[in-house]
């Protein structure tokens, strides 16, 4: 079976290393490779799949909600939070599912217990948010989203959440606050760049940051328990590849090849 992942541009992408990773610890003969698609090319996305021979893909920036316009079939998940990480090729058909949000939430509970009722802070209102937020949702909490501007809440399908710019937050009592800007990435500190006064945040105020390189982020050291995004990269990867194979993935080594990668990196 053959698989990629798509995006513009997809230099970045770490999927290779743990897809080839997941496929030598379960002996599978398939192959995994990354693919540059322009935005104006997603429209030939079906025949791109078939020429390739390909079983399934997945989809990162910025095709994660433009692809759902190719797609024949979209898993409830993917409908409701109005973007596509994963697509499968089965009988000619196409569909597409969104695995952040498992993959999410799965990584949360790992690090810090499934409890409900939590009140949670997300920092953002792009793709990574949309999906956060619908995991926190459906599992009970209480969610509220700061973003920059007010254009960034209307893309939100559902608005089951308290939205607040950022010039106008106050604080507040938040179990979890979550980092779901690329802001890290290269050294920022989000609350500065936001303009968010961090005091509210306090002893037990847990802190998730999305990004997984660099492995601690300025965002991260606001907290005395805080976890970054590998967990989430590899549980999004697994969920794929059950939804391709029918078969569980070997987290341990895709996240034993991960870690070896970045630290060579």
């Amino acid at each position: 079976m053959h698989f990629s992942v798509i995006g513009y541009p997809i230099k970045h992408s770490l999927s290779p290393i743990i897809h080839e990773a997941n496929f030598k610890a379960n002996n599978d003969e398939s192959s995994y490779v990354k693919s540059e698609v322009h935005p104006d090319d997603l429209k030939n996305i079906r025949q791109y799949m078939i020429e390739e021979t390909m079983s399934g893909i997945n989809v990162t920036v910025p095709h994660k909600e433009k692809i759902m316009d190719f797609l024949d079939v979209l898993d409830p998940t993917a409908k409701e939070i109005g973007a596509v990480n994963t697509v499968s090729l089965k009988n000619d058909i196409l569909t597409g599912y969104n695995t952040d949000v498992t993959g999410y939430i799965k990584a949360f509970n790992d690090s810090f217990g499934p409890l409900k009722n939590r009140h949670i802070l997300i920092l953002g209102a792009g793709g990574a948010a949309k999906a956060v937020h619908r995991a926190h949702v459906d599992h009970g909490d209480k969610v509220t989203i700061v973003a920059r501007r007010l254009e960034s809440f209307n893309s939100f399908i559902k608005k089951d959440f308290t939205s607040v710019l950022s010039n106008d937050f106050t604080g507040g009592h938040f179990d979890a606050v979550i980092n779901a800007t690329p802001l890290g990435l290269n050294n920022e500190d989000v609350f500065i760049s936001m303009g968010i006064n961090p005091d509210f945040i306090d002893s037990d105020t847990i802190g998730m940051d999305l990004i997984y390189n660099p492995s601690i982020t300025p965002f991260m050291t606001y907290f005395k328990r805080s976890q970054n995004g590998l967990g989430m990269l590899i549980n999004q990867a697994m969920d794929a590849y059950y939804i391709w194979t029918g078969k569980k993935g070997n987290t341990r080594a895709v996240e034993t090849a991960l870690k070896k990668y970045l630290e060579v990196e």
